[in-house]
């Protein structure tokens, strides 16, 4: 059983509305930074129309030139606009950066990702290899490209990344981390914990959290906690990586320590990862057979966001919830019936007593 990993769905790139921005005029940074941050946090709860509304204002304070902060601002639209439903919307920015700079291999790879959620499988494979014929030398973008297409039941059309990743002779801790990554996802545990070691050893960090997946898989739960633990020490304020933790042990089945993980990760307060922490904690909570905690956390969730699936969840859990309540009513009633029998018998012991004493 392959264990959850978090997945970068749109790999630490920008996007732009390249033809927007050239045609404006003044702008005002303040209000720009304001309306990004209102975008974020609208994002964070779920509210992406509006989100789209306050990046596109953002940008509309834009000084005419296209920098680094306008190429952010663009990357959070972009996003927003998919997770808002409009499919057609997101891919027509990114074509529209892809116009503007035809060299741009991380706005292919972010196409290509749309493309690939929603089934066109030809045109992601057709952007994804534009993306490394622009970056052949990247590990880590093969890694991903890689992943993605194994995820989507496509990992013979992803070999070509694999062959790249295999090929590479490692010679610093990320490349080393990358290659046991691919390693991992091909299931050669052997092979990526030797990788994964170097990298670890090399001062990749990071490389604890995929040792003590692969621990967990091969069933080492000691030398999984211990890799865990190793990391939270180094960074016990990661909300990211307590929620990964959370996936992990939740998929491996240990659900009272996923519990623990993701409460921790919650307790934080990263609102980045609010929502996903949420989601995963409904899940251990009901898989450890919490309902109640299950359901009130289900219900905090609804409270700040819109989602099909928990909402449908939440009203499975109020009838598990109910029926846990009836039964222990029941229970209850049946405890007081027998008390009730017994003072009843109690008392007509103690007058046949008193009638034999007369």
């Amino acid at each position: 059983m392959k264990l959850i990993r978090k997945r970068i769905p749109f790999f630490f790139a920008a996007l732009t509305c390249a033809a927007f921005l050239l045609l404006s005029g003044c702008g005002d940074s303040e209000k720009m930074q304001e309306y990004k941050a209102l975008g974020i946090s609208q994002m964070e709860s779920g509210d992406y129309e509006s989100a789209v509304q306050s990046f596109q204002k953002a940008l509309d304070q834009s000084v005419g030139t296209i920098g680094a902060e306008e190429l952010d601002i663009c990357y959070y639209k972009a996003l927003a606009l998919y997770e808002s439903g409009d499919t057609e919307g997101a891919l027509e920015a990114y074509t529209t950066l892809v116009e503007y700079d035809s060299k741009n291999w991380e706005v292919y790879y972010l196409r290509g990702n749309i493309y690939l959620l929603e089934g066109q499988t030809e045109a992601a494979l057709e952007d994804y290899a534009q993306a490394f014929s622009l970056n052949d030398d990247d590990v880590e973008l093969c890694v991903h490209i890689y992943e993605n297409l194994s995820d989507a039941g496509l990992a013979e059309n992803g070999q070509e990344y694999l062959d790249k990743v295999m090929s590479v002779t490692p010679s610093t801790a990320e490349e080393y981390y990358f290659v046991g990554d691919m390693y991992f996802l091909t299931e050669d545990y052997e092979n990526a914990l030797t990788n994964l070691q170097q990298a670890e050893e090399l001062g990749y960090d990071k490389a604890l959290l995929l040792l003590g997946t692969i621990y967990a898989e091969e069933g080492d739960s000691e030398s999984a906690e211990a890799a865990f633990t190793s990391y939270m020490e180094k960074y016990p304020d990661d909300a990211e990586a307590l929620n990964e933790l959370g996936e992990m042990t939740l998929e491996a089945g240990e659900y009272e320590n996923a519990v623990r993980y993701l409460e921790s990760a919650l307790e934080l307060g990263d609102t980045s990862v609010e929502r996903a922490v949420l989601k995963n904690l409904i899940i251990a909570y009901e898989y450890s057979g919490d309902f109640e905690s299950a359901c009130d956390t289900a219900e905090t969730f609804l409270s700040k966001y819109e989602d099909e699936e928990v909402s449908r969840e939440y009203e499975f859990l109020q009838t598990r919830v109910g029926e846990d309540i009836e039964s222990s009513s029941d229970a209850d009633e049946a405890e007081s019936s027998e008390d009730g029998d017994a003072d009843t018998s109690e008392s007509a012991e103690e007058s046949e007593a008193v009638e034999s004493a007369e």
